[in-house]
């Protein structure tokens, strides 16, 4: 699957998955349900519920209409709306009225054995440890075996071919190879290790990182760290990932309470919205933090297009850990400061999607930064 193609379709399917009937009822909203939903090659999914929603849960007959899906190349549906899935990829159902009105979903069809790269990218420093991330869907389950291509330059790094633990020796930019068999099918995947290291805090750092729920992202972008001034004159840490191009500013932000002194784990927490944007005196996340917390924000350059903003968020309201930021390596740098290395993953809502399943995201990164100590970040 192509990297964006399922976020562009779930934008689709998001924009047309609730339409206003017409002008004269507009508390009528013509639905397709579920927004998304997966397949197996050569597997059969039943029709998409399509009804009028009232807005307070009501469902009527939606009327007639008549189903289409694209692309034809992964999945085709058939008069009564039943989708047989074809290929990999991700295809956009769409119920079309015959007044024009239409409304859509996401089907993801997956081959009987498949496996995801979740960094397809690693940033590491020299003598870092990291195992490759993966994950593995079968339509089937067996028995599997999982192996890693030898390393083709070991100067920069090697791998346990079992394990897929990479050690980082020496600066370079060299692939790493993951294959997977059940005996019976057989997939390969292919990612890069990028062994870096700063000689000082002037310039930036380097970062990937990826998103997987109903936005994705694959992005590599400058990385910055600081221990930075608090209202209260004490000093707190924040870890900056961007990327900013003429089409979108894309960021990872990951705060800590207390300043980064050497290396470690650090819980992230959950924040909501309300917190996250509120600013009065000393009632500030970014100024004064209380607890650690994070946030992914994808913004395009297009005022017309949406944006996503996704705040730390635990798995239940009771579990408020949303996940973890580990510093593998603290060196400090000459004239000050610091270079640091380590990776990131925590579960994410969507701002949009804040009280549905579907908007849920789990953002993972590895970055290597220079570390510096600010003073001026909250005054003024």
């Amino acid at each position: 699957m192509k990297r964006y193609v399922f976020a562009m379709s779930l934008a689709a399917a998001t924009a047309l998955g609730c339409v206003n009937l017409s002008e004269n009822n507009p508390s009528l909203l013509f639905v397709v349900a579920p927004i998304l939903d997966s397949v197996f090659v050569g597997d059969t999914l039943p029709a998409r519920s399509v009804y009028l929603d009232d807005g307070v849960g009501h469902h009527t007959d939606a009327g007639p209409f008549v189903w289409r899906i694209s692309p034809t190349s992964v999945a085709t549906i058939d008069a009564s709306g039943r989708i047989v899935g074809v290929a990999k990829g991700s295809a956009l159902v769409v119920a079309a009225r015959p007044d024009s009105i239409k409304s859509a979903a996401v089907v993801i069809v997956s081959r009987p054995l498949e496996m995801t790269l979740l960094m397809d990218t690693i940033y590491v420093m020299p003598g870092d440890t990291i195992t490759v991330p993966l994950a593995i869907v079968q339509k089937t389950p067996a028995a599997t075996t999982l192996r890693f291509d030898t390393s083709a330059t070991p100067s920069v790094y090697t791998i346990d071919s079992v394990r897929g633990l990479v050690t980082a020796h020496g600066d370079g930019v060299v692939r790493y190879v993951a294959r997977l068999t059940d005996g019976t099918n057989s997939v390969a995947d292919t990612g890069a290790v990028v062994v870096t290291s700063l000689t000082d805090t002037t310039g930036t750092g380097r970062f990937f990182m990826t998103a997987f729920g109903t936005a994705i992202r694959h992005q590599s972008g400058g990385a910055l760290a600081l221990n930075y001034e608090r209202l209260n004159g004490k000093l707190a840490f924040r870890l900056i990932d961007s990327l900013t191009t003429t089409a979108l500013d894309e960021r990872v932000v990951i705060t800590l309470r207390d300043s980064l002194l050497a290396a470690g784990v650090f819980e992230i927490d959950s924040i909501n919205p309300n917190e996250a944007t509120t600013r009065i005196g000393t009632i500030d996340p970014f100024c004064n933090p209380k607890r650690e917390w994070a946030f992914w924000a994808s913004t395009p350059a297009d005022p017309n297009l949406p944006g996503i903003v996704a705040y730390s968020h635990g798995r239940t309201p009771t579990d408020s850990v949303a996940g973890s930021l580990g510093i593998t390596q603290y060196v400090p740098a000459v004239g000050g400061g610091a270079i640091i290395s380590g990776r990131y993953q925590f579960r994410a809502q969507r701002l949009d999607l804040y009280s549905n399943s579907l908007g849920s995201e789990t953002i993972r990164g590895t970055f290597v930064a220079p570390l510096r100590e600010r003073h001026t970040t909250c005054q003024g």
